[in-house]
């Protein structure tokens, strides 16, 4: 059996919290460029609103790991799920920029309470046997979240309208929580009752310290995570519009049918979801048999750099297609293998600590990509962006290559 009863008993309320939670965020990408004026913004601050969130994650996913730490897992994700819920509400009900920058920001925090949530009551279910394929199976979760979303909220938007459809995705997200809150158990170690507590600051500070002197091997990871994110949920996913309009600006016939850039765009965006979550599981699986899980990260560093060098060799559209399918095949494959790999390092007490650290990796990465590919877009054509993004993956090929060899985990 690929997972035993108490696995099943966490991974099925966990995933259907963490898919539910994603309907009001991942609506909200969808829509939002085409209803500024219903919520009362400008175009140019749409892409301000649409990122805040991913930056407010960088100082948060660390806080969010040291509370899960001291305080246990449950009640913590269960509030980032009512938090979620009050921001999805609040995108129906505020108008004007300040108003909706204050719901992103709280959806943001409560994404970091989730997300560090669920990936450490992981770790706190499997061991290096079974790591990977936990690992693989919430990124599954998290990825159908993402790719159904999209579909229902915009579905719902054309129907009824952008707020009765955000107050949907809100009860759908209860639902969620719903779930949560009947099915997950709360998975951290038993905690004494009585004693003084460490200080917060100071103690998060002094873990961050001795993370970077004591095993460098977590960082390496946390560094591959960042690149990952970086090319794949950064550039890449910021940027296929804009290199399909460039390179087909009038749309394109497919099989005898006229495509246009948007549809063709989206759906290999859809493709790149679909493909992360058949490539998580498998990875991960195939990390928990080998001996070390660096041979896997290597596979899934080769694919992408394969993927950005036949993009940026500018074929036809099914050079595009295949270059975009396997740079989701290797970031898929890393996602679960890395949060494995950090898994199998993380000591007992700062499990939440150091899963903190590799999603603030992870949120960098997809803030900084777009601004980065947009910046060199203006000087470069959108195929040396993408060859410098093989070039990334390449050297980040080698690191793992020398670090494999040099210790397994």
């Amino acid at each position: 059996m690929i997972l035993d009863r108490p696995q099943r008993e966490l991974l099925l309320p966990l995933g259907a919290a963490v898919a539910l939670s994603l309907t009001g965020d991942s609506t909200l990408y969808a829509v939002l460029p085409n209803q500024a004026e219903v919520v009362g913004v400008s175009l140019g601050a749409v892409g301000v609103l649409l990122g805040v969130n991913r930056l407010v994650r960088i100082p948060a996913n660390p806080l969010a790991g040291v509370l899960n730490d001291r305080m246990g897992r449950r009640r913590l994700f269960l509030l980032g799920l009512v938090l979620g819920i009050l921001s999805t509400l609040a995108y129906g009900l505020v108008r004007g920029f300040w108003p909706m920058l204050a719901a992103r920001l709280l959806w943001g925090s409560a994404w970091s309470l989730i997300n560090v949530g669920g990936y450490t009551m992981i770790l706190d279910r499997s061991t290096r046997v079974d790591r990977g394929r936990m690992t693989g199976f919430y990124q599954m979760f998290y990825l159908l979240g993402l790719t159904i979303s999209p579909l229902v909220g915009g579905a719902l938007t054309d129907a009824l309208g952008f707020q009765p459809a955000v107050a949907v995705c809100a009860g759908l997200s209860a639902v969620g929580l719903a779930v949560a809150v009947t099915a997950l158990p709360e998975t951290g170690p038993e905690r004494p009752a009585a004693g003084p507590k460490p200080a917060g600051p100071q103690l998060t500070l002094r873990q961050i310290l001795a993370l970077r002197q004591s095993d460098r091997r977590v960082l390496l990871a946390a560094g591959l995570y960042f690149v990952i994110f970086f090319v794949s949920g950064g550039v890449l996913m910021s940027t296929i519009g804009l290199y399909l309009g460039q390179r087909w600006a009038g749309g394109l016939s497919v099989g005898g049918l006229s495509v246009g850039v948007a549809s063709l765009a989206g759906g290999l965006l859809a493709l790149r979801s679909l493909l992360g979550i058949a490539a998580g599981p498998v990875a991960g699986t195939l990390s928990d048999r080998l001996r070390s899980r660096w041979p896997v990260v290597g596979l899934g560093l080769l694919l992408g750099l394969l993927g950005f060098a036949l993009l940026s060799a500018g074929g036809g559209v099914l050079s595009v297609a295949g270059g975009v399918a396997l740079v989701a095949l290797g970031s898929g494959a890393l996602i679960a293998t890395l949060a494995a790999v950090v898994g199998d390092l993380a000591a007992g007490s700062q499990q939440g600590m150091i899963m903190g650290v590799l999603a603030t990796a992870g949120d960098a990465g997809s803030a900084a990509g777009p601004f980065l590919a947009y910046a060199l877009a203006v000087a470069l054509d959108l195929r040396w962006v993408y060859l410098l993004c093989a070039g990334t993956l390449a050297l980040g090929l080698v690191a793992a290559a020398v670090w494999g060899r040099e210790r397994h985990c």
